[in-house]
């Protein structure tokens, strides 16, 4: 990718806890494997305003759409958990070349979306019984691709409209149905989204992965401080 095309890196934290050191990592492992990208990160709070700051998902894509506003054509979100353990140039390219990149978590969307979810996007859960879940904790678009900007623009509004509101535990009120897990958030609204758009996701241990330090082929890892 063309280092002149104004790209970030975006990463939040609201909360405490360990978040704060999950982010100062972050932000070590980046200067270390020489990033090009602008650090756009944000500390306890909401860069942009319309959403529900009780949800603390949503500041996700607040600091997204800021980064938006801010000119940013190569937006690359990633968790407080994750880490560069190589050049990110490599990931770049894809989000350049695809208009994307996505990664699978393993579950697929009947098992992690709401049935609020399924109904504002317009999905059966036969039909999201189809659909891989993609990790959050990891992703980026090309502004500049038009799938890439379909699929943000979408998740943004479905943040506004409270859609990413749900448990991290399963509950009833969320599903009844025996094919669902729990609820993911922001990443079960990425998913549907994806699925919808017919976006491809990547494997975990190409270009990321959870904790696995014998992957020398890796740009991100991730785990919890």
């Amino acid at each position: 990718m063309d280092v002149n095309v104004k790209h970030c890196i975006v990463n939040a934290w609201v909360g405490g806890g360990w978040y704060p050191k999950g982010q100062e990592r972050l932000a070590r492992s980046l200067i270390f494997h020489g990033s090009t990208a602008d650090p756009l990160f944000f500390q306890g709070g909401w860069p942009v305003g319309g959403y529900n700051e009780d949800c603390y998902y949503n500041i996700k894509a607040s600091c997204i759409e800021k980064a938006i506003e801010l000119g940013y054509k190569r937006i690359l979100w990633l968790d407080c958990s994750v880490w560069a353990v190589s050049d990110p140039m490599a990931m770049w390219d894809v989000i350049n070349d695809d208009g994307y990149f996505l990664w699978k978590s393993g579950f697929n969307c009947a098992q992690v979306c709401s049935d609020r979810c399924l109904e504002y996007f317009g999905v059966t859960r036969d039909e999201a019984e189809l659909m891989d879940d993609c990790s959050t904790s990891i992703f980026g678009v090309n502004m500049d691709n038009p799938t890439g900007r379909q699929f943000i623009e979408m998740w943004i509004q479905s943040a506004k409209d409270g859609i990413f509101e749900s448990s991290r535990h399963r509950d009833e009120r969320d599903s009844k149905d025996q094919r669902f897990l729990f609820a993911r958030q922001d990443q079960m609204c990425a998913s549907v989204i994806a699925g919808k758009l017919g976006m491809k996701m990547h494997n975990p241990n190409e270009l990321t992965a959870y904790y696995h330090p014998d992957n020398t082929d890796l740009v991100f890892q991730m785990r919890g401080i």
